[in-house]
């Protein structure tokens, strides 16, 4: 009796959830009809009808990527970020007019909401070198600074650059770039050895 009891409670219950759910459909599927029906008529009778899309702006979820040519050296380096706050919910028109009044050396190359390319050039060497150059009268190695100036590393006082060779003096003064800290070790082995 038991057994019969359940049988009847799980067979109502499917059944009042089949009923519900066609009954559902049946009722969406008016409004779904209705609805495209009035845009139907709304279209014939002659009003347009005006599609809104959403203006792409930068989020701060917006990756930008400025890429910047070193024609000094020749390198290309290209940084990615997450936006700044300065270019938050820009448009490229917007975006544009920014870098035309503030940083007039970078370009947009490219604009979405996911991702904005900036190209910009300087005339200069970029960070990744170094300058074994001449400091109060001895031997120095300096860093590249963003802007292209050079900027003391360290310097070797009980390496003075007159008991060198005058050709070497002179590159010395006029100072030996150098592309990685292997060869900045190799170049300046020979000159402190």
């Amino acid at each position: 009796m038991f057994n019969n009891e359940r049988k009847i409670i799980i067979i109502f219950s499917s059944v009042l959830f089949v009923l519900s759910f066609v009954f559902g459909y049946f009722i969406m599927d008016g409004k779904f009809k209705e609805q495209n029906r009035l845009v139907a008529e709304k279209q014939n009778d002659g009003t347009d009808m005006e599609i809104l899309r959403e203006e792409n702006r930068i989020t701060p979820n917006t990756f930008v990527e400025e890429r910047i040519h070193y024609k000094e050296c020749g390198h290309l380096v290209s940084k990615v970020s997450l936006a700044d706050d300065e270019y938050v919910n820009m448009t490229k028109d917007d975006l544009n007019e920014f870098l035309f009044a503030n940083k007039a050396n970078l370009q947009l190359i490219s604009f979405s909401n996911v991702k904005v390319v900036l190209w910009g050039e300087k005339n200069h060497l970029c960070q990744d070198h170094y300058v074994i150059g001449e400091e109060g009268g001895s031997i120095a190695i300096f860093t590249i600074d963003e802007n292209g100036q050079r900027l003391l590393n360290k310097q070797f006082p009980e390496y003075p650059i007159n008991v060198l060779m005058e050709v070497d003096q002179a590159k010395l003064i006029e100072g030996i770039i150098v592309d990685s800290e292997e060869e900045l070790s190799d170049i300046l082995e020979n000159y402190i050895s």
